[in-house]
């Protein structure tokens, strides 16, 4: 391997592993920040539109029996299940009282307080099963990036994946990658230039001299 090609490999290792770093420390800040160990979720599903869209990337944050609210968006994850939901809190049950989001109707009782009764913003009607204190992941913080996980939806073939969609996460991901072998090319063509003005000002002095 020439001496070009290995300060290439070199540089590209560089960046490669800033950017890796930076957005591990990133993540770490965002774990420690917000208390839970996936502090980012993508939305795959379209039952909380127009607040939450497929594809948006959200913030969810830790938060006990006394931090979950009336209105919250909660993450929650059923026992026995693999999927985890992200729905607001229509209903809160306690062992002394409950308060809910009129019109409102509880399809279970609930039987080990604090219970949450959650409902989708685009969905008709209120979830069917009730939510255990011990079962929510998190709440959500409000934050989110609208429509940055799309690419991955569409890649893994995902329903959802809809109209220009397609389309456009196969244009994005393409023009990144087309982007990175542009940016590599133009910088292997500089160093290469400027070793050979080096080189070409070597044997000027040398035939100078």
């Amino acid at each position: 391997m020439s001496q070009d090609k290995r300060k290439l490999v070199t540089r590209t290792l560089t960046i490669l592993g800033i950017v890796l770093g930076s957005s591990l420390a990133f993540f770490a800040t965002l774990v420690v920040a917000l208390g839970v160990s996936q502090p980012l979720m993508l939305v795959a599903s379209d039952s909380m539109a127009p607040t939450i869209s497929v594809g948006d990337v959200v913030a969810i944050r830790s938060a006990g029996p006394s931090g979950v609210h009336l209105g919250d968006v909660i993450l929650y994850q059923k026992s026995l299940t693999q999927f985890r939901i992200l729905h607001r809190v229509v209903c809160i049950v306690t062992s002394n009282s409950s308060s809910c989001t009129p019109p409102y109707y509880p399809y279970l009782n609930c039987s080990v307080p604090p219970c949450y009764y959650t409902k989708g913003d685009n969905n008709l009607a209120p979830d069917q099963l009730v939510v255990l204190s011990s079962e929510v992941h998190g709440v959500w913080t409000g934050f989110r990036i609208p429509y940055i996980g799309m690419a991955i939806i569409c890649l893994e073939q995902n329903p959802v994946c809809g109209g220009p969609w397609g389309v456009i996460s196969v244009l994005a991901l393409g023009s990144a990658v087309a982007s990175d072998i542009g940016v590599e090319y133009w910088v292997s063509r500089r160093t290469a230039k400027r070793q050979t003005l080096a080189n070409e000002q070597l044997d000027q002095s040398a035939g100078r001299a």
